[in-house]
């Protein structure tokens, strides 16, 4: 049996030289523009700031060290790793900032660092032949992270792993960088791959849907609505029979996960965060003790107001913004943009009377799942999505509000 490997026409190959060739001749500040708007078109969802590193490589250890003071009084954060190569070894150093990512910002320091770059003393290596000092290798954003933490396991790896976890999560979680998504872990469907299509509906025909299936006795709490939610798509889209809880596990499991659930780094907020504090932690409710549910007086159903019991909220100090995040646990495929029901209930805790005078509230949907290694002598819980979205989004609010209104009898 042959097999036809079908590549680029002639035709195809001469035009993506003729782009190559004309976006190589673009100004620096342009190419970058041109990258920065590919980038951003993911990355907007973080805010106006970007963490950027700016990455050099020198033949000479002093060189590099030199460089390093120079940008720390910049205001990097640096680090310098070494490899080594038979009896060679070269110095990477890469300096990070955060910063407003334009055009004009990112050439500005790619011009400083690759001047730099330039002036370090070219190295001799045989008699009239010289290799460069240093190297510019380009800027780049954040690597995607996907946190891990282990919940059985050897005493010294599962601190280890878990203390980078909470340190991971917490650079996803304020915004400094995005989760490595994954759609499908293998195990709800034949399909291995980390794309994934949106959940897709018709706003109008998914309310006159709603009509027509309002519950008789909705109950006045955000997960009873956030359930009805679920139960409007569940036959349509698949029983995502564990996308709540996840299946049954032993006592102990189910803590670690809240306590992973939970975790952030301490080291990481004071250094990167300051200004961001825990306000209120709905997961760790103690058994037999009366949950502390946040009760909204103008959301009313049937006659009582809403109860709601987010499972964490963050508050900066300095700012006043404020973060929720209402977590899952799921083996099923997860689309781009999460369940409506996730968003239901996180439109419920925006309208908290505390928050509403926040300047910027954003919600948080996680999604987490369970894996083993090791042949199965090792479990570990991570994070397989975290999307973030604006509840006060004119669209957003009006859906959910029109649903909400729909569940509680009012239109």
């Amino acid at each position: 049996m042959s097999m036809k490997i079908v590549g680029l026409s002639p035709e195809e190959m001469a035009r993506e030289e003729a782009e190559k060739a004309a976006f190589d001749a673009l100004p620096l500040i342009e190419k970058n523009a041109i990258k920065l708007a590919d980038l951003e078109r993911e990355w907007s969802i973080l805010g106006p700031s970007r963490s950027i590193t700016f990455t050099v490589c020198f033949i000479e250890e002093e060189q590099a060290n030199l460089l390093a003071q120079d940008a720390r009084k910049e205001g990097f954060d640096v680090s310098i790793v070494t490899w080594a190569s038979e009896n060679t070894y070269r110095y990477e150093l890469n300096a990070t900032r955060i910063m407003e990512p334009t055009a004009e910002n990112v050439t500005f320091w790619e011009d400083w660092f690759f001047t730099r770059a330039k002036n370090a003393p070219d190295f001799e290596e045989y008699d009239d032949y010289f290799i460069d000092g240093a190297d510019f290798s380009g800027w780049s954003y954040p690597k995607t992270l996907r946190p891990a933490f282990l919940l059985e396991g050897d005493k010294r790896s599962k601190n280890y792993q878990n203390a980078l976890g909470a340190q991971e999560r917490t650079r996803i979680l304020f915004g400094q960088t995005l989760c490595d998504f994954e759609a499908s872990n293998g195990w709800a469907s034949k399909k291995n791959s980390n794309s994934s299509p949106s959940f897709q509906l018709i706003p109008s025909e998914f309310v006159k849907f709603a009509i027509r299936r309002r519950p008789s006795s909705p109950g006045p709490t955000a997960s009873n609505f956030s359930q009805w939610l679920y139960s409007l798509y569940a036959s349509a889209f698949g029983d995502a029979q564990d996308r709540d809880e996840g299946k049954a596990a032993e006592e102990f499991i189910l803590e670690e996960r809240q306590r992973a659930y939970a975790a952030t780094d301490s080291k990481t907020m004071r250094s990167h965060f300051s200004d961001w504090r825990l306000q209120f932690n709905g997961l760790h409710m103690a058994q037999g003790i009366r949950p502390n549910f946040y009760t909204i007086k103008d959301l009313r159903v049937r006659g009582e107001p809403l109860r709601v019991l987010p499972d964490l909220v963050y508050r900066n100090n300095r700012t006043g913004e404020v973060i929720i995040v209402e977590i899952k646990h799921s083996q099923m495929d997860i689309p781009s943009n999460l369940w409506p029901n996730i968003w239901g209930q996180l439109w419920c805790y925006a309208q908290i009377e505390e928050f509403r005078d926040a300047p910027k509230v954003t919600v948080v949907g996680e999604v987490w799942g369970d894996q083993w290694y090791s042949r199965g002598q090792v479990r570990y819980v991570y994070l397989r999505a975290s999307v973030r979205r604006n509840p006060r989004a004119k669209a957003y609010d009006r859906f959910f509000r029109s649903l909400f209104d729909i569940y509680r009898g009012k239109n």
